[in-house]
């Protein structure tokens, strides 16, 4: 569970756009972004993460199971703004939170919160983003979904010790999935983890 304290220290979406604006435009004073190839791929991040919020469309059956939410929920987003995978996805969540004004979506940064990050980890790893759903009132966790679409997630992994094919390879691969994918993968397991979050709730009552 995240804490609230640990809440208090997240952003909201807009200030995390708000920021990866900043460091592609080489406002950023960290260090990190010093490295010319850490701000290309931020550069590039903020080129995607304003093209998939200029053209998503959110699927009319999950508009539909979100709106069903009745209880305030808190979705806690880890997340980076260098991070590839994070420019294709985050957007998504966060245009699915508002499906429903009961949902608070907030932002996390992975490195500066790794006491955070490091209680949410896949097989042994920091991957990002990590979204964590919880109960606003009670803290209770509903959920945890990420860092990729299962079938992807699979397909990376599958690739991890793939010696032949080159990591800028692996990279291109991987956006050209989400390309071609149009968020669909995504929706379609948000969809499901609401409809399976009802159903556990009627099989309680």
């Amino acid at each position: 569970m995240i804490t609230k304290q640990q809440i208090a220290r997240a952003i909201t979406f807009e200030q995390y756009m708000k920021q990866t604006e900043q460091i592609a435009h080489g406002e950023s004073h960290e260090q990190l972004y010093k490295d010319e190839k850490m701000l290309r791929y931020t550069q590039d991040n903020l080129e995607r993460m304003n093209r998939i919020k200029r053209d998503i469309t959110i699927d009319s059956k999950l508009y539909n199971e979100v709106q069903q939410i009745t209880t305030p929920q808190t979705w806690i987003c880890i997340t980076e703004p260098w991070c590839g995978d994070a420019s294709q996805i985050v957007p998504v969540l966060y245009l699915i939170s508002l499906c429903n004004p009961l949902i608070d979506f907030k932002i996390i940064l992975r490195d500066e919160n790794l006491e955070v990050m490091d209680a949410y980890l896949t097989n042994g790893g920091r991957s990002i983003p990590k979204l964590i759903m919880q109960e606003t009132e009670t803290g209770k966790e509903l959920g945890v979904w990420g860092p990729r679409p299962a079938i992807l997630q699979d397909i990376v992994v599958a690739q991890k010790d793939d010696t032949t094919t080159s990591f800028g390879d692996k990279v291109r691969m991987i956006h050209a999935w989400y390309g071609e994918n149009k968020t669909v993968a995504i929706q379609d397991e948000f969809l499901t983890m609401f409809k399976t979050w009802k159903a556990n709730a009627t099989q309680n009552n």
